[in-house]
């Protein structure tokens, strides 16, 4: 009987000893929330697109309702600043910990890609440049491929009979991946394709008189926001009445916007218009450039992690993710990490961003 009071107690001892240790364990529970780090420009000249991106991930984590996990968007403002996205990531990392983070425009994704794939911290970046991806297990990207974009411009230009196009870029890895695909494509439709201006320059006047004196029929503008006023003011300053087209840039800077009516260029398909109906109903406006693409982004990875409990199979999760259905088309990811997605041409009319079709 003695033995038997022992043997009892000891269990109880047990029992009481696992119950402490698993509640105080360093181990995440399911109840510890899953963060994800989103990095934006939520101040200066793009911040619209910061907020409407920001908007769009938040929408996305309330889409889904009750999950197995419990998950926590952390956002940190970089300017769209590589040296700040850098800052805020390992801020993120150090401080809240989180398993996954999301970058917006080239620079930064480029600068936060090698420093997540060494933490194994799932990146994904919303950018031109497929690269960032490349041979990066943690890390995806989400955008239209530069030769997609290519192909939809150069077609257009021709079908237009546009024969000499002066190309003014900024040195930026996203922009120059985009260039660099429509010189593979057509090298010869292009002039001052060899030159690139420094983020921070504003004074084009020199290379549009060039650009005029080559005689250029068109000019191809692919400027960060702030740059692209500039030039399109310098070319109406000059006298210069050539088509001005682009691939993205138009829609970065509203300034700009009024000066370009009637402009065409290339950039992505709209997003679904469930999506367009949802963000206006809870944000009262319009999505920008990038909204729906974080929207998928954020959606994936929720998924992605409702699925699989390490970074590791979240990873491979999402490298084999094929025909998912986002707001932005049905989305696959291909063999560098990279979903593509389809390249229109829009017109600027009544200053609005209209799909041609």
């Amino acid at each position: 009987m003695k033995k038997i009071i022992i043997g009892i107690v000891a269990i109880i001892l047990i029992i009481v000893g696992v119950s402490y240790f698993g509640k105080n364990s360093s181990q995440p529970t399911n109840k510890e929330p899953i963060k994800i780090g989103v990095i934006l420009p939520l101040t200066g000249e793009v911040a619209f697109i910061g907020e409407a991106t920001k908007n769009s991930a938040i929408l996305a984590k309330e889409s889904f309702g009750k999950t197995k996990n419990t998950y926590e968007l952390v956002f940190e403002d970089d300017q769209a600043d590589s040296k700040k996205t850098v800052s805020a990531f390992r801020k993120l990392v150090d401080i809240d910990k989180i398993r996954a983070v999301g970058t917006g425009f080239a620079g930064p994704g480029s600068a936060v890609a090698p420093l997540a794939e060494k933490e194994k911290i799932i990146h994904f970046s919303i950018a031109s440049d497929l690269n960032i991806a490349k041979d990066k297990p943690f890390v995806f990207n989400h955008w239209i491929k530069p030769e997609n974009e290519a192909g939809v411009y150069i077609k257009e230009a021709k079908r237009q009979g546009l024969k000499k196009i002066a190309m003014i870029a900024t040195n930026q890895q996203g922009i120059i991946a985009i260039r660099d695909a429509l010189l593979k494509e057509e090298p010869d439709l292009f002039i001052l394709k060899n030159e690139l201006f420094n983020p921070q320059e504003k004074d084009f006047r020199t290379a549009v008189i060039k650009a005029k004196n080559e005689g250029a029929d068109a000019f191809i503008i692919m400027l960060l926001p702030g740059q692209l006023t500039s030039l399109v003011k310098q070319i109406k300053d000059l006298n210069i009445n050539v088509p001005l087209t682009s691939v993205d840039s138009f829609e970065y800077d509203l300034e700009a916007v009024p000066m370009l009516e009637g402009k065409w260029y290339v950039t992505s398909a709209d997003p679904s218009e469930e999506f367009t109906a949802s963000y206006k109903e809870k944000y009262n406006g319009l999505p920008q450039p990038g909204s729906a693409y974080a929207y998928d982004v954020i959606r994936i990875l929720i998924t992605a992690f409702e699925k699989e409990k390490t970074n590791e199979g979240v990873a491979k999760f999402i490298s084999e993710i094929k025909d998912f259905v986002g707001v932005t088309g049905v989305l696959s990811v291909d063999s560098d990490g990279n979903i593509n997605s389809k390249a229109v041409i829009k017109k600027i009319i009544n200053g609005k961003f209209v799909e041609v079709k």
